[in-house]
């Protein structure tokens, strides 16, 4: 791991200098990008709060029963390349043969095994410098010319230009009020890797949440023999639906997109399956074939639409487009079969710290009298936090203070420009500040997995790409 001078970091060299903060999934492919697309030398900075470089928070888990939720065909790190993580895989990429399948789910620590490989790989190849860095940033000072990145420990850097690849923020406290004051047995971030520690085989939990993050808890409790019982609190109690244990047959879709109000798009859906049953395809090939289409219709939408579909048709998508690996589908029903996992639909009104327990409050769906649960362990599930001016984030909150950028549609993530230039608080596109993946949220919706993050990742080094081969900056092509 190259690590950069004092003097590298404090000023601009002769070198000209890109730094992508943050080194999970979406900046290291960014950085891949970037270094597959130089055509002469620069210094690609890659700034990580905390090593590992490479895997991130989705991919750093190191159990087995952790597996990605999408089958290999799909998980090409490399636009252009479907068959790219196949082709590693068949070359001793994972020391399991089975692996190599187009049909299979792969533990989520091999990917990030793939997605570190495939860094290096391009590290070693390109004419540009990879320099890893561990800090943290907390603020940017941004000018036409470039950037200073100051971080936790009081040193800067200055970059030509630079990517927040940040990723999905922590979960904010669901429980408001009423959350237990600095409770060890209150887990706010589920992938906190201690989240579970202290845990004896017969204790209780609870979970806030069914959605897959509740699934990734239940698989860890269930591959460490837990025998007490989970609990899934959610609004609606809806747990995501299974993939198909082989690949569907792909569908080519009717729905136009644009033109459909929220309501009209699921009527249109409907018809869709009712079309695909009668040719023998299953509604997983309509909601994916779907899939190119969701940041166009998302886009397409005044504010209204889009509250109402948060308000109405969000919990449905998400259990049918967000789907459990086949495996972990089993696992996950066989627990629910013999009652230790129960999906209660309900909300959380109280929440009491005892001396051994939490004691839970739930008024379940169309019932006025709350249950009590009395549980060892109380896991924060509900997902991330997408409303930025809530953000604990250090440079998030400091950006957005300071007018580099404002927040996204329904204040999801940042404003930004088609190909991620932050726009400022003046309504303008930064021509130095750019992101990609979950900070779109408000923009496209769809933005959080690894499909569209590879397209997204294609699109800024090429735009960015060029820069270096110029003495001077350029405006983003938007």
């Amino acid at each position: 791991m190259e690590q950069p001078s004092p003097a590298d970091c404090m000023g601009l060299t002769e070198t000209p200098r890109l730094a992508v903060i943050g080194a999970g999934f979406t900046g290291s492919l960014t950085a891949t990008q970037l270094l597959r697309n130089a055509t002469k030398p620069f210094d690609l900075l890659l700034l990580e709060r905390r090593p590992p470089f490479g895997s991130g928070t989705a991919f750093a888990t190191s159990l087995p029963c952790h597996l990605l939720n999408v089958p290999v065909s799909r998980m090409s790190a490399i636009a252009g390349e479907p068959d790219h993580l196949l082709r590693w895989l068949a070359n001793g990429g994972s020391p399991e043969p089975s692996l190599a399948s187009e049909s299979a789910y792969l533990p989520r620590q091999v990917y990030g095994a793939y997605v570190e490989h495939t860094l290096r790989a391009a590290a070693e190849s390109s004419c540009a410098r990879l320099v890893r860095m561990v800090g943290e940033a907390v603020s940017i000072d941004a000018a036409e010319q470039g950037a200073r990145i100051r971080l936790r420990d009081g040193t800067s850097i200055e970059a030509r230009c630079v990517v927040l690849a940040i990723g999905n923020p922590p979960p904010s406290d669901p429980l408001g009020e009423v959350s237990p004051p600095s409770s060890r047995r209150y887990v706010g971030d589920p992938w906190d890797p201690a989240a579970l520690d202290g845990l004896e085989p017969g204790d209780p939990v609870l979970t806030i949440g069914s959605n897959l993050t509740m699934v990734d808890i239940a698989l860890a409790l269930e591959y460490r023999s837990h025998r007490g019982p989970i609990v899934a609190v959610s609004t609606h109690g809806l747990l995501p639906h299974p993939h198909e244990e082989n690949l569907p047959p792909a569908w080519e879709p009717r729905v136009g997109g644009q033109a459909l109000t929220p309501r009209r798009l699921i009527q249109a859906m409907r018809e869709e399956v009712s079309a695909a049953a009668k040719a023998g395809v299953g509604w997983r090939s309509v909601v994916d074939s779907m899939r190119p289409k969701t940041g166009l219709i998302w886009a397409s939408w005044p504010d209204r639409e889009r509250r109402r579909f948060l308000r109405h048709a969000r919990p449905y998508w998400e259990v049918h487009r967000h789907r459990m690996a086949p495996e972990n589908a089993r696992t996950i029903a066989a627990l629910r079969r013999s009652g230790q996992l129960r999906v209660e639909a309900g909300r959380i009104v109280g929440a009491r710290e005892g001396r051994s327990s939490i004691e839970v409050r739930v008024i379940r769906r169309g019932s006025a009298a709350p249950q009590t649960f009395d549980v060892s362990r109380v896991v924060n599930c509900t997902g991330p936090e997408m409303q930025y001016r809530l953000s604990r984030d250090p440079l998030v909150r400091d950006l957005l203070a300071r007018g580099l950028a404002r927040p996204g549609p329904l204040g999801l993530g940042f404003d930004a420009g088609e190909r991620g230039a932050l726009i400022g608080a003046d309504g303008r596109p930064s021509t130095v500040l750019f992101t990609l993946g979950p900070p779109l949220k408000g923009l496209f919706w769809e933005t959080t997995a690894v499909p569209e993050i590879r397209e997204q990742a294609a699109s800024l080094a090429a735009l960015l790409g060029p820069r270096f081969s110029s003495p001077e900056p350029l405006s983003p092509e938007l």
